[in-house]
């Protein structure tokens, strides 16, 4: 706690995704004040000055931020490797944890760090910024409502243009957790999960182009849920789909059911279209127009990192809120990203849940693997792309 009340925040780690969080840390600064940033490389000061502002106090190691009693909580942007280690470590020191997605590279890591939060009685919250977003919120209360009937199939898809240098721990297996799937899927087989439920057994395809990374840029996964619905989950980090005139999308969500269908779209929102036998409160909130075409439904305009660092505020304030990404609960997206990898390597199709196993390493460079802030976190080197 900060000098004026305030909840006093540490953020361990300084690279690209920064700018996302502090859009929710600036719209709180009447609840909460970041005080101190850890990052290894003193190259990237002056943005996270830009950021936080000229004054902002900036560590080398993140332990140095650990050891302060002004700060309560840490939000953790760490290279995904070290979720883990610095997770553990601030569950020791006290401290409550928001972590980036993804949570961690393997269900086996989760699990530890379920276990260090629990043993020292403090939270876990995982920044899975989809579940927040008001656009994809607006899809949740479309599926929640019954009014698409019986859901039978789920597509999702996440495209972008994405190179990994060598240089970069997100170029390796090690650093990033796999690859795209781990990486970026996990947005689209979170957000699946919380729209329709918990995974049976997934199939999974994936391809390896070793100058551009070296776990897989592209990534097919089909699924079947429990509740008896088909699931098409695909990643590719090598076009330029989402960019341009005449574009397709970054990402994509469709729900087709027996009564209707919806999506949700990058850039053009949230829709449905009922189908004919639609309940008669469906056609009254959506209107005629939707039995003949999609329609745009309201959206919260809310992003998805700024509410997930605002409702993780008021939960550590002990004030009303709507966390829905504790690390429990997000335990079971990485748990289907590693199926998928399992189903990979196999060629064979994979029942959920799995027995947890210890991270294999593969051989990232050490000079990386050792980084306690990271040297390249905004490794999207083409200017379209997002994390």
């Amino acid at each position: 706690m900060t000098a004026d009340g305030k909840i006093g925040v540490g953020i361990l780690g300084g690279g690209g995704i920064l700018g996302a969080h502090m859009t929710g840390f600036a719209k709180t600064t009447d609840r909460c004040a970041v005080v101190v940033v850890a990052e290894a490389n003193p190259g990237r000061d002056e943005a996270i000055r830009g950021l936080l502002g000229p004054d902002i106090r900036i560590v080398r190691d993140y332990h140095e931020v650990l050891a302060r009693p002004d700060v309560e909580a840490v939000d953790i942007i760490l290279p995904h490797h070290l979720h883990l280690p610095a997770t553990v470590a601030a569950a020791r020191a006290g401290k409550h944890v928001l972590v980036e997605k993804v949570m961690a590279r393997n269900v086996w890591e989760c699990d530890q760090m379920i276990a260090a939060c629990e043993a020292a009685g403090v939270t876990l919250t995982v920044c899975h910024d989809r579940r927040y977003h008001g656009e994809w919120m607006a899809l949740k209360a479309i599926v929640d409502s019954g009014v698409l009937g019986d859901i039978f199939f789920w597509k999702l898809d996440h495209n972008q243009n994405v190179v990994m240098p060598a240089a970069s721990w997100a170029h390796w297996r090690d650093g990033i957790g796999g690859g795209c799937i781990m990486s970026c899927l996990t947005h689209q087989i979170d957000g699946l999960r919380w729209y329709g439920g918990e995974f049976e057994r997934v199939t999974c395809m994936t391809c390896v182009r070793p100058e551009r990374m070296e776990g897989e840029f592209l990534g097919v996964v089909t699924g079947t849920l429990k509740s008896g619905a088909l699931a098409e989950l695909s990643i590719n980090w090598w076009t330029r789909s989402n960019q341009g005139d005449n574009r397709l999308w970054y990402e994509m969500v469709q729900v087709c059911g027996t009564r209707g269908e919806a999506y949700r779209m990058d850039g053009r929102g949230t829709f449905i279209r009922l189908h004919d036998g639609a309940d008669p409160a469906a056609l009254a909130r959506y209107g005629q127009a939707a039995l003949s075409g999609f329609v745009k439904v309201e959206c919260g305009a809310w992003g998805g990192h700024e509410r997930c660092i605002a409702e993780w505020i008021k939960m550590l304030r002990h004030e009303p809120a709507q966390i829905i990404t504790s690390g429990r609960e997000c335990r079971g997206t990485v748990e289907v990203a590693e199926a998928a990898y399992r189903s990979a390597e196999t060629g064979k199709t994979i029942q959920l849940p799995i027995k947890p196993r210890r991270w294999k390493a593969s051989g990232m460079p050490a000079a990386l693997a050792g980084i306690v802030g990271a040297r390249d976190l905004s490794y999207h080197v083409d200017t379209g792309a997002k994390r």
